[in-house]
């Protein structure tokens, strides 16, 4: 057997099994072994007491005259599966249908030698030996040949028994050890090829429903999160790269423009400008940093009560001002004593960018209402205008980072916006979902629900 197969936790439970099998199996031999052999011996040695109780009838000192009598009847009468001898103190033979040495005084077993029988079909006896007053010797024996044989057939029984489980717990744990062995040739072939590169690959499932295939369903999901994943990095480092080139490509113009004409009056404006592109590239990177923070879940750790009807009227009464700047009508309708356990600043942060995201998309002449109420534990908060909205096919895209519907990029802003709100739904343990707020085809407005704990469940 390959070392390999035996080091196999199959092998091993087979083996383990079978070793407690094999410990069952004794003490269920040794019971029935117990019980059969002495039942049938007790019973065996109960008759030679009856028979010498009726020869001795006055026990070992019975006179010797009665004695030979008793035994000489004995002898003469059926049935002839017992056997006697009587000696007198000099190891003469007095009497006897049986031709054996003569025994000490106890219990004895006898067995013929090879090829010889006591009597037909009799080669196991089973006596006692009493040394009488007289000094002669009284054996009684009887045929204990079917206490052999039946003592031959429980040992052979309980061997057959024991080899054939010791193969079949043996042969079953091969068995399941190639098949496990298999399994896991085929996760590290697999594994293998993942680290090599080739993330499209997944483990194969067997189809019968076991751990085996529940394992490599689990580990399957796990890679396609991995390969999404990876895919979600190498298409935010193209946007990265495409966002960053439009700052970076202005401030080599206008360092380039103040190289060749080195003008003083144009100095102020061209180095204002290098600076603001410098800002623009800084925010980028700031907001980048402070995504994988939120995701990271670094911030859970300062978590603290938040009086959140507080916060929302603070906040709609701030960007109430900028909505009427940008012509924009902003209505707030907030529950009070709403409070929960969170991060002030994170929830300042992602309200504001909600309400500043309405603001920029939702268009001249558009309303944004801000809505806050609570149902027992749950503290629901939506934020909704009547503005174009997002298509509903294109919820998944607005919500990755750089996720720009505007593939003109014409728009400000670097698409982090509603990824950042929702990173920071996420680290408060809440839903974040977006959807339309009117039926209206032309302006079916964006309704961003989140829904809070204000305490966990128990």
């Amino acid at each position: 057997m390959p070392p390999k197969l035996v080091r196999t936790t199959s092998v091993r439970l087979a083996s383990l099994g079978v070793g407690f099998a094999l410990v069952g199996a004794t003490v269920v031999f040794a019971v029935i072994y117990a019980g059969t052999l002495g039942a049938l011996r007790t019973t065996l040695d109960t008759n030679i007491n009856n028979e010498i109780a009726e020869i001795l009838i006055d026990g070992s000192r019975t006179p010797q005259p009665i004695v030979l009598a008793n035994v000489r009847t004995a002898i003469a009468a059926p049935p002839r599966d017992i056997f006697y001898l009587l000696a007198d103190a000099h190891g003469r033979v007095q009497a006897a249908d049986l031709s054996v040495p003569i025994p000490r005084p106890g219990w004895h077993t006898l067995t013929a030698a090879a090829g010889r029988e006591f009597a037909p079909h009799i080669r196991v006896l089973r006596g006692r030996a009493d040394r009488l007053a007289s000094g002669d010797v009284l054996f009684v024996a009887a045929d204990a040949t079917m206490l052999e044989q039946l003592d031959a057939l429980i040992r052979r029984s309980f061997l057959i028994g024991f080899g054939v489980t010791l193969a079949i717990g043996l042969a079953g744990g091969i068995g399941f050890g190639r098949r496990a062995l298999a399994r896991v040739e085929a996760v590290s072939t697999a594994g293998q090829e993942i680290m090599a590169g080739d993330f499209t690959r997944r483990i194969p499932l067997s189809g019968s429903g076991d751990e085996f295939d529940h394992l490599a369903s689990v580990i399957n999901a796990m890679l396609a999160r991995i390969e999404q994943l990876l895919g979600n990095i190498r298409a935010v480092g193209d946007e990265i790269a495409h966002d960053l080139r439009s700052p970076l490509a202005r401030l080599r113009e206008s360092l380039e423009l103040l190289h060749r004409n080195p003008d003083p009056a144009l100095v102020p404006a061209a180095l204002a400008d290098a600076i603001a592109q410098v800002d623009a590239t800084l925010a980028l990177a700031a907001a980048i940093l402070r995504l994988a923070q939120i995701e990271g879940g670094a911030r859970r750790a300062s978590f603290a009560r938040v009086d959140l009807t507080r916060l929302l009227e603070d906040l709609a009464e701030t960007y109430e001002t900028v909505a009427e700047d940008a012509d924009v009508r902003l209505t707030a309708t907030i529950a009070p004593d709403l409070a929960l356990n969170g991060d002030a600043a994170l929830l300042t942060q992602m309200i504001a960018n909600l309400i500043e995201n309405a603001i920029t998309h939702g268009g001249s002449g558009s309303t944004i209402t801000v809505t806050a109420r609570q149902d027992d534990a749950v503290i629901e908060l939506i934020i909704a205008d009547d503005g174009p909205g997002i298509p509903p096919s294109r919820h998944g895209e607005a919500l990755r980072r750089f996720g720009r519907l505007d593939a003109s990029r014409a728009t400000e802003g670097h698409g982090l916006g509603l990824p950042l709100a929702a990173a920071i739904a996420t680290l408060h343990e809440a839903s974040f979902n977006l959807g339309t707020a009117r039926r209206d085809a032309a302006r079916p407005g964006l309704a961003v629900t989140i829904r809070l704990w204000s305490r966990r469940p128990c």
